[in-house]
């Protein structure tokens, strides 16, 4: 007799959702986490004084009409957002313009561009596969687009795909979040703030799960998924304190866990870390190993500063961009979670979140990711005109990976490796870097309802 009926591995978004989700079906589930705190690639952090602040820029594609929301409530929680972003500000020129006034556009100009909006409004799945193939820049050029409309649209899908060249852009999935924005809230791109910053969404979640019977491990590092011929039968756990040899000589000592169904809400990446990609001894095709192996560095980069000053930095609710910044050259996004909820800060205290979009390659070594820290610093200086002692605290940070699997052409949509494992049974996979559309946490959130779905159809 196993011990679960179900083993979640992260507790990211997808893990709390999946592990949630089972739980309330009936099934006996453990999620385990090998960091600290639940939250994956959005976790949260209290700070002294009454900070809240996250892991990288987030706000929540769609908000109360997204994914994330729905995911919330299937398992009994109602996520509370704070405030919308429906618009865009963008730099130029030495200063902010909200979009309406950057761009100019003739009557003409805006006919056409009100019939291209209405044209991506009633597109289906059908067309966005035939894009997902195809690059945006193809897309925006087939439209005729020039000029600032041209930009605005360069702006959106950087902010979308988190790279920087639309030659390297999915359409289809361009075209697919620009849809969803248009029906569900009249605009090109929509996202929310939840209050309370990102716990409002991973606590609810957390709770859920727990309220529910569910047991979480933090601190829990899966080490190998087990498998006895094609079938999934639980996972190996690093024992604890079991080794007092240094980690990088130290071979793991293990406690096998055994579940007949095993989620892993990690991202691809991550794969090789807990399934045996040797062909010789996996249970898993040699094709999917090699598809995994291929798109596994497939992902985007950034870096950038949580910066608490004694004044507000940013007032408008809107998400901030700009396609070069003036000395690191990178595609800056950036926005104000105070103007969205001020109590994520504590009383004439106020929060400003930034970041350049960069490449991965470019983060790895450490002195090239602290040159550019260097400049992205100067920079926000620079397009937020304060001075060093008006800051109560920056934090720098980047990340590998932030958005999922990169949302390059080839790699959206049916492109992206299914939630269930091929050849084996009892072995599933959710997040953003797996099958489902959607940016982010939205991805993630949607690829979590669909995992379980396939799980108890």
């Amino acid at each position: 007799m196993s011990d679960y009926d179900a083993i979640v591995v992260g507790a990211g978004i997808a893990g709390l959702g999946v592990a949630s989700q089972l739980q309330q079906a009936g099934k006996k589930t453990l999620l385990l986490e090998m960091y600290p705190k639940a939250g994956g690639r959005m976790q949260s952090y209290d700070l002294p004084g009454g900070y809240k602040v996250d892991i990288g820029l987030h706000l929540i594609e769609m908000g109360k009409k997204g994914y994330c929301h729905e995911l919330g409530a299937r398992v009994g929680k109602e996520i509370e957002w704070a405030a919308f972003s429906v618009t865009l500000d963008l730099y130029d020129d030495g200063a902010w313009h909200d979009m309406q006034t950057f761009i100019q556009l003739t009557d003409e100009e805006k006919a056409s561009f009100i019939e291209l909006m209405k044209g991506i409004a009633v597109l289906e799945e059908p067309d966005f596969k035939a894009w997902d193939n195809r690059s945006f820049g193809e897309w925006l050029d087939s439209s005729g687009m020039k000029g600032n409309l041209r930009e605005v649209w360069e702006n959106m899908s950087m902010i979308m795909t988190t790279i920087p060249d639309v030659r390297e852009q999915s359409a289809g999935e361009c075209l697919y979040i620009a849809r969803e924005a248009l029906i569900k809230g009249r605009a090109v791109l929509i996202a929310a703030y939840p209050r309370g910053g990102m716990w409002g969404v991973i606590g609810p979640l957390m709770d859920a799960f727990q309220e529910m019977g569910g047991k979480l491990e933090l601190g829990a590092r899966v080490e190998q998924v087990a498998f006895e011929g094609n079938r999934a039968v639980g996972v190996k756990v690093a024992r604890r304190g079991a080794n007092p040899i240094a980690r990088e000589w130290r071979v793991i000592s293990t406690d096998l866990v055994t579940a007949p169904l095993v989620v892993l809400a990690l991202p691809v990446w991550h794969l090789n870390k807990v399934l045996d990609f040797d062909r010789r001894y996996s249970p898993l095709p040699g094709w999917w190993l090699k598809r995994i192996e291929d798109i596994r560095g497939e992902k985007t980069g950034l870096l950038g500063y949580i910066v608490a000053t004694q004044r507000p930095l940013y007032e408008r609710q809107v998400f901030m961009s700009a396609l070069a910044s003036p000395r690191t050259g990178l595609p800056l996004q950036a926005f104000a979670p105070t103007a969205f909820d001020p109590g994520v800060a504590p009383p004439d205290r106020y929060l400003l979140v930034t970041d350049n979009v960069a490449e991965p390659w470019e983060l790895e070594d450490k002195f090239n990711l602290a040159r550019l820290m260097e400049q992205h610093w100067e920079d926000v200086k620079e397009l937020y005109s304060f001075t060093e002692d008006e800051v109560e605290f920056a934090l720098p940070y980047f990340t590998s990976g932030c958005d999922g699997l990169a949302r390059k052409p080839g790699l959206t949509g049916d492109f992206k490796p299914d939630v269930r494992a091929p050849g084996v049974d009892g072995l599933y996979f959710a997040g953003d870097t797996y099958l489902g559309r959607g940016l982010a946490i939205e991805g993630a959130s949607r690829s979590a309802i669909l995992c379980v779905e396939r799980i108890l159809d």
